[in-house]
């Protein structure tokens, strides 16, 4: 038994270093794929030959599975269904990846027949499964996405993917993100007479424009999410600007966007865990009054905004600390614009009673992103007690809106946004009723967004769904 785990370690050997939580269970063979491409945006437009070649080379297989699974439905009662969610980027460290792990693992352990299935990263000489319920798909493309350095876009082998929908049939699949790897899951499941949806979990265009200079490739982008989008709908949103932007932007029609809003694993995170001398581990000065930014650092989190505003904040007081949690590509650009402010600090990727002690032990939870389209990181500050100051763009505004948990300023304003850490100061130092208040409402909103309320509301929608796509005449 040992050599085979030996062997089976050895054949999935990863050259990043083990990500905490993530362990292999099983292996797909080996398959061909192309070398790992450096960013480029004509190297882009290989993507859809060869997404093409791959349906083109498996349509036999494709229509023998519809005709398969059509006979397996005739077979079930009206809504037991199985359901399988695609994401390109779940064998990497981000916001996505985490809340679907999280999702997927609470539907198994709570009965619902649910499925996670991804790509492999270049990294990886195959594809993989992890904890037994995660497949990641050996690729046969990958490469990396502009001004995106620590993640891909992939394209996965079709022929293992129908080898697992005819072993586990699946009545709809959700696509997380518009990726290759999405577009090669969606046509194939469409072809094989699944019903296939998608979820806005990226504000792509914005993100483009951000870290594109090529203007050509924002309206690609831009009419790539279109025709993806209505192709795929309907569209789950997390929040009402998202619907809004999906409407007008994507030109979607506003009943085919669905807002259903997302949870997380609260019971991580508890005000409890404040003051176990978590913080401490990475600030060796006593500051009375603790800021902290907890995601990738990158600069479509909008981190230059946050990078300005606290050099000009630091100067008129020195009673405040900022600590960064995370890591990106900008980290070490942030790390020399910081080297002389010592009430700044850098964690690093951190997770488990760590992440939870320092989201505790912080006053304030600050996340200038104006491209989030929900903001699990918020919700995690919340559950913890720590109150959030966000921008009125995107998801996190619908989080704390009404409920005097935190504060909503205008993006990118710096001098709002000044004045109001000066505010959060004075409350922290000079109002602890007002400021413990505000803790206790952080903590009352964040039950708002347990999982056992979302899967819940989620799957009685896929049901109904499903029910209109195979049994309704």
């Amino acid at each position: 038994m040992r050599n085979k785990n030996k062997k089976l370690i050895e054949k999935c050997y990863d050259s990043r270093p083990s990500i905490f939580g993530r362990n292999i269970t099983s292996t797909f063979r080996h398959y061909f794929s192309f070398p790992h491409q450096k960013p480029g945006n004509v190297k882009t437009c290989m993507i859809p030959p060869l997404v093409l070649w791959q349906i083109l080379k498996n349509l036999p297989e494709l229509l023998r599975l519809r005709n398969y699974l059509q006979k397996k439905r005739t077979e079930k009662n009206t809504g037991d269904i199985r359901v399988v969610f695609y994401s390109d980027n779940l064998d990497e460290v981000n916001g996505i990846a985490n809340n679907l792990r999280h999702v997927v693992s609470y539907m198994r352990n709570h009965g619902y027949p649910a499925g996670l299935i991804g790509s492999a990263f270049n990294t990886r000489p195959c594809g993989v499964v992890e904890n037994g319920f995660v497949m990641l798909l050996p690729r046969l493309f990958s490469m990396e996405p502009l001004g995106y350095a620590d993640s891909e876009l992939a394209i996965p082998h079709v022929k293992p993917l129908l080898r697992l929908l005819k072993r586990y049939p699946i009545d709809l699949v959700e696509l997380e993100t518009p990726s290759p790897g999405a577009w090669t899951i969606g046509i194939c499941a469409k072809i094989a007479g699944i019903k296939v949806i998608s979820h806005y979990r990226t504000d792509v265009p914005s993100y483009t424009k951000q870290l594109v200079k090529a203007k050509w490739m924002h309206f690609y982008v831009l009419w790539l999410m279109q025709v993806f989008y209505r192709f795929t709908s309907p569209v789950i949103s997390p929040c009402k600007d998202y619907q809004r932007i999906l409407v007008k932007d994507i030109k979607i029609p506003k009943k085919e966007v669905k807002i259903l809003a997302r949870g997380i694993p609260l019971e991580n995170y508890h005000p409890s865990k404040r003051g176990k001398g978590t913080w401490e581990r990475f600030s060796d000065v006593s500051y009375k009054v603790r800021f902290l930014f907890v995601g990738r650092i990158s600069k479509e989190k909008d981190i230059p905004f946050l990078d300005t505003l606290w050099h000009v904040f630091s100067k008129k007081h020195n009673n405040a600390e900022l600590l960064f949690v995370g890591g990106g590509w900008y980290l070490e650009a942030l790390k020399q614009n910081f080297a002389n402010c010592p009430e700044v600090h850098f964690a690093g990727v951190q997770g488990g009673e760590t992440l939870a002690g320092l989201y505790a032990d912080a006053d304030f939870f600050i996340f200038p992103s104006g491209t989030d389209t929900f903001g699990n990181v918020v919700v995690e500050a919340l559950a913890s007690g720590t109150p959030a100051i966000v921008t009125d763009r995107g998801g996190p505004q619908d989080i704390l809106f009404g409920k005097n948990c935190g504060f909503i300023l205008p993006f990118g304003e710096t001098d709002v946004w000044f004045s109001h850490l000066e505010k959060c100061v004075q409350m922290r130092l000079e109002c602890p009723e007002e400021y413990e208040m505000l803790r206790k409402n952080a903590y009352a909103r964040s039950q708002d967004f347990t999982l056992e309320h979302a899967v819940k509301e989620q799957w009685e929608y896929f049901q109904d769904l499903c029910i209109r796509s195979y049994h309704e005449t």
